[in-house]
């Protein structure tokens, strides 16, 4: 049997995030079935998911660096010594910092360097000088997560046009079955929530970007129609502070959950009646496809890059309060059309973005990627 290629997957973290799913997700289906071997290299040495790697007996690394602002010399040559040591065919680099160090650590390997484009958009001036830097001279290929992305490099970097390859992100429908013993009713008590309640719900990184205040704001005019509902936010981040002072001057912190950091999403989500993402500025968010698999309807907002792809399993409005508040509550009355969106959305997850399919076409990526520079 011939022996798999290697591929280095460079991240910034393994906290509880969307890209890091991605990341473990990856992983774990690569050392299932696929012709690559991955060794996953956590940048910082924050971690939340890290076990994950450990039970599927993925190789990880972990270079504990904490602040990558600090140090840059010596966190570029730890990860050359794990180049070295590791050999891999292929460095896959997730985000910025990733990009970066690993670009910069791969100089003199004559290994290509495939960057992973989540979203560059947010980025400042002085680090999109860096990227076009990297982009031109020292990255061979990207993949980009939408083609609204793929085009936003492009524009930035018009020499890489050729070398964008566009790969949807995809969830690991195994980590969403619910345990033998699930009860909704259960799982509502331990969140304070009454059973028959209207709940409305969303996971992810408590941060401007997400649109949480909005959110907040937006709840706040459906409690005037609907007193009844609950809020629940899951996650954590920069952003968890103000948000609850934002829910308390609101006053409506007693219909307000914040759950802070859940492993078990696919139990919590399933608690819910309907799933929010308020993004203001987003990519292709995990959480969108992970609520959509479990069957519930899915509000999203017209700022995700990925909205012509969601649309035809969610409900689409703007990333405003107002907006917010009108696509919800048009929900709330509609009971028909959510059960008609839910349905919708878990086919259109089933049959398009599941992880099963994104390894296999990850893997035809990393074929052109070693056929075309003549690496192997």
């Amino acid at each position: 049997m011939r022996a798999k290629k290697k591929v280095l997957i460079i991240t910034n973290s393994l906290l509880f995030g969307g890209v890091e799913r991605l990341v473990v997700s990856t992983a774990r289906l690569m050392m299932k079935k696929s012709r690559y071997y991955p060794i996953v290299c956590n940048l910082t040495g924050w971690e939340d998911i890290q076990d994950e790697l450990e039970s599927y007996n993925i190789e990880y690394y972990s270079l504990n660096r904490g602040n990558l602002r600090k140090g840059i010399s010596k966190t570029v040559l730890e990860v050359r010594h794990l180049i070295k040591k590791c050999k891999p065919n292929i460095i896959h680099t997730h985000q910025f910092a990733s990009d970066f160090f690993g670009a910069l650590a791969s100089l003199g390997f004559s290994i290509p360097v495939v960057s992973h484009i989540h979203n560059p958009r947010g980025e400042t001036w002085f680090r999109r000088k860096i990227r076009y830097a990297l982009s031109k001279y020292l990255i061979h290929t990207f993949i980009a997560v939408t083609e609204e992305k793929g085009q936003e490099l492009a524009k930035l970097v018009p020499s890489v046009k050729d070398r964008v390859f566009i790969l949807h992100n995809a969830i690991d429908t195994q980590n969403l079955q619910l345990p033998k013993n699930y009860s909704r009713e259960s799982y509502r008590n331990s969140l304070n929530i009454p059973i028959d309640a209207f709940v409305i719900g969303t996971v992810g990184r408590l941060c401007w970007e997400k649109g949480y205040d909005l959110l907040l704001r937006a709840f706040k005019k459906i409690l005037n129609r609907y007193p009844d509902a609950f809020l629940v936010i899951v996650g954590r981040g920069p952003e968890e502070k103000e948000l609850k002072i934002l829910a308390k001057s609101l006053g409506v912190t007693s219909r307000v959950v914040f759950t802070g950091f859940r492993r078990d999403i696919a139990p919590v989500v399933s608690t819910f009646d309907l799933f929010v993402v308020s993004s203001r500025e987003e990519s292709f968010p995990l959480v969108s496809l992970e609520a959509m698999y479990l069957g519930i309807p899915t509000i999203i907002t017209n700022a995700l890059s990925s909205k012509n792809i969601l649309s035809p399993g969610t409900f689409i409005v703007s990333p405003t309060a107002d907006g917010l508040a009108k696509g919800i509550m048009s929900l709330i009355d509609k009971k028909d059309l959510r059960k008609k969106i839910a349905k919708r959305g878990k086919a259109l997850v089933k049959n398009q973005f599941t992880m099963e399919s994104y390894v296999t076409k990850l893997e035809e990526i990393y074929n052109v990627v070693l056929n075309r520079y003549r690496w192997s």
